[in-house]
């Protein structure tokens, strides 16, 4: 297989022509070999005293019709022939050798053009390690482009950190600075505007706070150097915990919270308080958008390895064409970004949950908007 792997590539690189001359050098080569080396034994034959009158003798002993019958005959023709092929197909491996050394050269020449040029290369005339070489070029073009690419999304991906945290943090700095310019320059009626005017700086203050908070914990998640926990967690135990946490919400604001759970032990490997945030933003988000739906229904299962938790409201739908950026950092369904949130809560669910080696993904259909959060079981 190798043998016809050879040829074949010998047929490739070389015209018909240059294999019927270099087969032809390689015969003469071996052929003018062979005789020197023939006539080498014959003259140290007849110089040394123990072989000289080896023939003679032989003539003498078995005839000279023997000895011209044996020098003759069709076995020692064949040895002879095959000799000269063998010594010749050793000549022709040296002479392609040095062919390939000079084609190696050329090629590696127009190689160097191209990558000066930034233009592909004809592959099919390329020795295989030079194909080798240029596809390891090309590789590495690629993952130059690539590199390139992501270095040009991570600077957008800056400026558009930089633009809405701009915004975002203006936008309430305004408020409070307009507030307290009305306290400073005594421009209320009475204490009671101005406990109005304090309870305003007071909020716009906390919302501050909040997005400050959610940026660092955003940027934290995202950091390489960022390690979580791994203790065993108990799923049901800890939205259990959650609900009665969020009950005193839920009431203010006339929902429901419904509890589905088709499992008791649902235990997963992870960091508590990183979970507790997870699901702490989705329920946040619930209330905030499902607030008309009147209820709120909180699911977990198991399937296939995994911990299945479902968050739902209902209310209006989100538009599917949301859908795919809900979990971008400071996108928001309402364009206008008049809602209250950073725009961080549902990016840093995100992350949570890919450090957690699982997925988070949601659905908005006939008035029901649901999170799904897939997080592995703990293997027994």
């Amino acid at each position: 297989m190798k043998f016809k792997q050879f040829l074949w590539r010998i047929w490739r690189q070389m015209h018909p022509l240059q294999i019927i001359v270099l087969a032809g050098l390689s015969w003469f080569a071996s052929f003018v070999t062979l005789r020197s080396i023939g006539l080498w034994l014959v003259s140290l034959t007849s110089n040394s005293i123990v072989l000289t009158g080896t023939t003679s003798r032989f003539i003498d002993l078995f005839g000279y019709g023997r000895y011209d019958k044996l020098l003759n005959s069709p076995w020692l023709i064949t040895l002879k022939y095959l000799g000269i092929l063998a010594v010749a197909f050793v000549f022709f491996l040296f002479f392609y050798w040095l062919f390939k050394q000079n084609l190696l050269r050329k090629q590696l020449r127009q190689v160097n053009l191209a990558i000066v040029q930034d233009q592909p290369m004809e592959q099919e005339s390329l020795i295989p390690e030079i194909v080798q070489l240029e596809e390891s070029i090309d590789k590495m073009r690629a993952h130059q482009a690539e590199l390139i690419e992501q270095e040009q999304e991570a600077q957008q991906a800056k400026n558009d950190l930089i633009t809405n945290v701009s915004h975002d943090l203006r936008t309430p700095l305004t408020s409070i600075l307009g507030y307290l310019s009305y306290i400073h320059e005594d421009r209320y009626r009475d204490e009671v505007e101005l406990r109005h005017y304090t309870e305003l700086v007071y909020g716009k203050a906390r919302r501050l706070h909040k997005l400050i908070d959610d940026l660092f914990d955003y940027t934290r998640l995202e950091s390489a150097e960022f390690h979580i926990k791994e203790d065993a967690l108990d799923m049901v135990e800890l939205l259990r915990q959650l609900v009665s946490e969020y009950e005193r919400s839920a009431s203010e604001k006339d929902v429901q919270i419904i509890e589905m759970y088709t499992v008791d032990d649902l235990k997963v490997t992870g960091d508590g308080m990183q979970i507790m945030r997870l699901f702490e933003n989705l329920f946040s988000n619930a209330l905030r958008y499902g607030a008309s739906g009147k209820k709120i229904e909180i699911s977990a299962k198991k399937e296939a390895g995994m911990a299945i938790i479902e968050v739902s409201n209902y209310g209006a739908e989100i538009p599917a064409s949301d859908i795919p950026q809900l979990f971008d950092r400071f996108y928001k369904v309402d364009k206008n970004r008049t809602t209250t949130g950073t725009g961080l809560g549902l990016a840093i669910a995100k992350s949570i949950v890919e450090r957690h080696g699982g997925q988070v993904f949601a659905t908005s259909r006939k008035g029901k908007t649901t999170f799904t959060v897939q997080l592995p079981l703990i293997v027994r």
